[in-house]
């Protein structure tokens, strides 16, 4: 290769490399969002989960005591 070949082939991989980082940086943030997405999506199920099952009767809370409540009625 002679200098003006080397010379092309450096911008040619200059410019792959610049690809190459967005690219990366696009997918980063897209990844971003989904993990986002999938935390935002985990938290609503227990929600839902947690009040179809107060809802229905199987548990008062899932945070500990309710303060006696449950306590007093099976006295």
């Amino acid at each position: 290769m002679n200098l003006d070949q080397l010379k092309q082939r450096r911008d040619e991989l200059i410019k792959d490399n610049e690809f190459m980082d967005n690219l990366i940086k696009e997918k980063e943030e897209e990844l971003w969002e989904v993990k986002v997405r999938m935390i935002a999506a985990s938290e609503l199920a227990r929600s839902a989960l947690e009040s179809a099952l107060r809802s229905a009767g199987i548990v008062d809370t899932f945070y500990g005591s309710d303060n006696g409540k449950k306590g007093n009625e099976i006295e």
